[in-house]
C-alpha cells in the first residue's frame, strides 16, 4: 500500500552498435519516496528497507523475499532466469544519498535468429552469384555488369527493408556495416568487369589474356565475402 517509484532503463549506455547481437542490462529501481521523514508513516529509521526474512513472510511463501518475479516478457529479447539479481543501492536526493532503493538487474540478449539464418546467408549467396557472373563478361545479352547491377538492386531493396527495422542512432550499426561491405563488393566487381571490357575493346587485348584479371577478382571477392561473414558472426555473443 506504500507509494513507490519504478523506472525502467537500459543501463548507463544503451548502445546498439552490435545490432542484432547487442546485449543490455535492464534495471528496475523500486523505492519508497513518500512519508519517509521522521515520525511519518514510513519513518526510514523504523522501517528500514531490506530483504525480507522467513519471519517476515509468515509462511506465505517458501522464498523469503519481499519481491517475487514470476516471469519476464521482453519482445525480441531473451534472458537467463538465473541471471536475475536483487541489490539495495543508494537513493539520491540531489547530490546526497539519504535512503536506499531496491534494484532488480537483468541482462538480456537480442534474439537474432532471423538475421543469422535468413538475411546473412541470403546476402552471402547473392555475393557469390555476383562473383560467378564474371564468366559472362562478353555476353552481349546478359553481360556481367548488368547482372551484377541487378543483384545490387536486390540488395538495395533488402537494405531499405532492414533499415526500417534498425534503431535510429548517430553511429554505424554492425548490420549497416555488413550491408555497406556487400554493396562495395558488387561495385568493385562491376569496375573490374568494365576494366576488362575496356582492355579487350579499346586496347585489343585477347580474352585469354584478361582471364587472369577475372580469376584474381573472383578469388579476392570470395575472400572478401568470407571476411563479411566473419565480421558478422565472429563477435556474436553466446546466448
Amino acid at each position: 500500500t506504500c507509494m513507490y517509484s519504478a523506472v525502467l532503463f537500459q543501463g548507463d549506455h544503451f548502445n546498439v552498435e552490435e545490432f542484432p547481437h547487442d546485449q543490455h542490462d535492464l534495471k528496475l529501481k523500486i523505492g519508497i519516496l513518500a512519508h519517509r521523514k521522521q515520525c511519518s508513516r514510513w519513518d526510514s529509521v523504523v522501517y528500514q528497507l531490506g530483504l525480507a526474512t522467513s519471519d517476515d513472510s509468515r509462511g506465505s511463501t517458501k522464498v523469503p523475499y519481499g519481491l517475487v518475479v514470476e516471469h519476464v516478457t521482453i519482445p525480441d529479447f531473451t534472458y537467463d532466469p538465473a541471471s536475475l539479481m536483487f541489490d539495495f543501492i543508494p537513493l539520491y536526493f540531489g547530490e546526497q544519498a539519504r535512503d536506499v532503493c531496491l534494484q532488480v538487474h537483468l541482462p538480456v540478449h537480442r534474439i537474432s535468429g532471423h538475421y543469422d539464418r535468413s538475411i546473412m546467408p541470403m546476402l552471402a549467396l547473392l555475393n557469390f552469384i555476383a562473383v560467378t557472373c564474371l564468366t559472362r563478361n562478353f555476353d552481349s545479352a546478359t553481360a556481367s555488369t548488368e547482372t551484377i547491377l541487378s543483384i545490387a538492386f536486390v540488395q538495395v531493396g533488402i537494405r531499405l527493408t532492414i533499415d526500417s527495422h534498425l534503431p535510429s542512432v548517430g553511429y554505424p550499426i554492425k548490420m549497416q556495416k555488413v550491408l555497406n561491405h556487400c554493396f562495395l563488393l558488387l561495385c568493385a566487381l562491376v569496375v573490374e568487369s568494365n576494366f576488362v571490357f575496356t582492355l579487350v575493346t579499346k586496347f585489343d587485348w585477347e580474352i585469354p589474356e584478361t582471364d587472369r584479371f577475372d580469376i584474381a577478382a573472383a578469388v579476392a571477392a570470395t575472400l572478401y565475402n568470407v571476411y563479411i561473414l566473419l565480421l558478422y558472426y565472429v563477435r556474436k555473443p553466446e546466448k
